[in-house]
């Protein structure tokens, strides 16, 4: 069960200041709520929240005042402003000292979600720490991420963080898809001068081309359609921090030329703005792609393939990583076993050998979310063979291990070879597969989007792994996980509602359960039962 989130709401208008605490103790969250400056910075400095909401005019001051004290005291903390006017100088001001955002009155419970979701997101990616230690695991109890590792090809990876991270220079971090590139990019931050600055991250493929200009450099009020405020962007948010660009190379090709102006004279223009701002941000990047072929096909500009390889850091596949992938397992296996309450002790011989045969094509990531499911369907303190998602074991037995089966080509060359009948449906599914994945990076992990992306009925797939990546039960047959949940006509909507009730019902309105069956988060569970009026 995911901890509370503290949030501090610092507002002398009662009615303002308990919308707000409802607000978020319907999402699950814990508000602490003050009226004036002084009982504000007093709950702060008995415990630090998680994130801070402050009103721009006080009884006894303003908030920035109290932002300039919180400051002092916790550069990452995010602070949210409330302000009675749009245009308010004061909450511009804000933002430019370093704030995250602002809200303006009359507030909307939609926009408070937002943003305290953003907030706590930047929140994680700035205060968890990290740990990047090859020679020793990590405990059980032990908080934070962890790049896990002890590989040769991990080794190198460990000595390029330590050489890079205190230097002023973009690093560009390349590896296929859930290798840990954002890891690496929060170590680089952690190890760095700039770790008392903040971090924010950008998923380049998740955001739509006509937003992530705006994202990026801010724009000015009336630029556009919709603009009816300005917009504070990630570059002017992250000034003596550290800005990470992830999936660079879905980059549109005009933001490609504005970025590369940013990285040469370090200074910009919000869309629709005269003003020059200069930007003391360290960039760094992360791509699965083969920039060098994008170049040659002129997708990605040569000179910003330059600006951004000031150095280099390349994470292996969990194919090549060799017994990492024990470490791995046993990590991951504790880590379900917090999370769920489980008593799950080790993994039976047989099942990890199947977990060695499999290819891994979606790396670390895949390799969690398979352990998780795995110590979810385990009842006693070993895990079997039988509590393994029957698309690993059937690609255990199916998929020989390749030196590199990131192309089609290995594998149909693979199966020809063998003389195989189940080459087509095999690449069929690799296919599949990837799709689903590539729809969820743009959708940014929203399933049901993902699904509409792709335009397809899931009911069609053939794919284990495809059902698997939308969380949909790889334990059935495609057809069985499909037909049972969806019915023609239906919407994404009524999908996941149904899918929520019935996990609800199986539960008894446990909702704890209910999250982890539906691989939600409590929070998230319990706005979406409000949101679809469930009688729970």
């Amino acid at each position: 069960m995911e901890p509370m989130s503290t949030i501090l709401v610092v507002d002398d208008d009662r009615a303002d200041r308990e919308l707000l605490v409802q607000t978020l103790q319907k999402q699950g969250h814990t508000p602490w709520p003050a009226e004036t400056l002084a009982e504000g910075l007093a709950r702060f400095r008995q415990q630090v929240p998680d994130v801070a909401i402050l009103d721009v005019l006080l009884p006894d001051g303003d908030g920035i005042d109290l932002f300039r004290q919180i400051r002092t005291l916790d550069r990452t903390l995010p602070v949210i402003f409330v302000t009675a006017s749009g245009s308010s100088n004061t909450a511009i001001e804000a933002m430019q000292l370093g704030a995250l955002d602002y809200l303006v009155k009359p507030l909307q419970v939609t926009d408070i979600r937002r943003v305290v979701q953003r907030a706590l997101e930047v929140r994680r990616l700035a205060a968890d720490p990290i740990t990047v230690d090859p020679a020793v695991a990590p405990a059980p109890e032990a908080a934070g991420d962890v790049i896990i590792g002890r590989s040769p090809a991990m080794q190198e990876v460990y000595k390029a963080i330590g050489l890079v991270a205190s230097q002023h220079v973009t690093v560009l971090i390349r590896g296929e898809s859930g290798t840990g590139k954002e890891l690496v990019a929060r170590a680089l931050y952690k190890f760095s001068k700039r770790a008392r600055g903040p971090f924010l991250a950008v998923n380049c493929a998740a955001i739509p081309e006509t937003l992530l200009e705006s994202e990026l450099f801010g724009h000015e009020r009336g630029a556009f359609t919709g603009a009816d405020r300005r917009r504070i962007g990630k570059f002017e948010q992250c000034q003596g921090g550290t800005l990470f660009l992830d999936e660079i190379g879905d980059m549109p090709p005009l933001l490609q030329s504005k970025l590369l102006r940013v990285l040469q004279e370090q200074q910009f223009q919000r869309v629709g703005g005269e003003q020059v701002i200069f930007a003391d941000v360290r960039v760094i990047a992360a791509t699965n792609r083969h920039l060098e072929d994008m170049v040659a096909r002129n997708q990605f500009r040569e000179d910003l393939y330059y600006r951004l390889n000031g150095y280099t850091i390349s994470l292996p596949p969990v194919r090549e990583r060799g017994d990492d992938l024990d470490l791995l397992v046993d990590h991951f296996r504790r880590q379900a076993n917090r999370d769920l309450d489980k008593q799950v002790r080790a993994v039976a011989p047989e099942a990890l050998q199947v977990l060695h045969a499999y290819t891994w094509p979606g790396n670390v990531r895949e390799v969690q979310n398979v352990i998780r499911q795995a110590v979810l369907q385990t009842t006693g303190p070993l895990l079997q063979l039988d509590n393994l998602p029957e698309y690993v074991r059937a690609g255990a037995s199916a998929m020989p291990r390749t030196p590199r089966d990131d192309t089609f080509d290995a594998l149909i060359d693979q199966r020809l070879r063998a003389g195989s009948r189940q080459l087509y449906d095999d690449v069929v599914a690799q296919v599949e597969a990837r799709l689903v994945e590539r729809a969820l990076n743009h959708a940014g992990g929203d399933k049901l989007e993902a699904l509409q992306l792709l335009g397809i009925n899931p009911a069609a797939f053939r794919s284990p792994a495809a059902l698997a990546l939308l969380e949909l039960d790889p334990q059935r047959t495609a057809g069985e996980a499909i037909d049972s949940l969806i019915r023609p006509g239906m919407t994404m909507e009524e999908i996941e509602k149904e899918a929520i009730r019935r996990a609800l019902t199986q539960t008894q309105g446990r909702r704890t359960e209910a999250a982890q069956l539906l691989g939600l988060s409590v929070r998230t569970l319990q706005r979406k039962i409000k949101e679809y009026e469930l009688d729970f």
